[in-house]
Parts: C-alpha cells; structure tokens; sequence
C-alpha cells in the first residue's frame, strides 16, 4: 500500500533568482476592525534580509488605508515549520 506524505510548506525566499529557502518573514500587522492578520511584505533568506526590509518600509510608507483599516510598523519574524502567522512573534527590531 502506498504511504502518503504529508504536505510541507517550504517557500523560498521572494528574492529574483534565489532559491534559498526562507528563513524570515517580513510583515506588519493589519486590521479592518474586525479581523487581524499579518501583512505580507516577502519572504527572505539571510542575504537578503536588510534589501527586502528596505523595500518594505518604502511600500509601507506610501500605504493609502480605508476607514477603519489599521497597519502597525514593519517587523521581521522568524518562519517555523508548522506556525501560524498567529503564533508568530517579532523575532528581531530592525530600527532604521
């Protein structure tokens, strides 16, 4: 009988032409009142950490909210396997 593997999420990080896995995710928490969840802003690996994080402080300061929308600062977390964006905490402060 053929065993079934189960599903592993493994992305890479969101850099051109880097197939490096990712280590760290770059977000902002959102909210419109009602729900919360991390805002995206990529995946990186080491090497590309502080030019993904540039980026997105850039995007972030042009950000044109709706009423009642709510978006923290820029954060970096760590992935882990099998975590939640819920359970994911700021794993670094990167301070311009």
């Amino acid at each position: 009988m053929e065993q079934i593997k189960p599903f592993r999420y493994r992305p890479s990080c969101s850099a051109n032409h880097c197939d490096q896995p990712a280590v760290y995710k770059i977000a902002a928490t959102w909210s419109d009142g009602s729900s919360r969840e991390l805002k995206n802003y990529g995946l990186a690996c080491e090497l590309h950490l502080k030019s993904h994080l540039a980026a997105a402080r850039r995007h972030h300061e042009g950000l044109r909210l709706s009423d009642g929308e709510s978006v923290g600062p820029i954060e970096v977390y760590l992935r882990r396997s099998g975590c939640r964006d819920a359970e994911l905490i700021p794993y670094v402060d990167l301070a311009p």
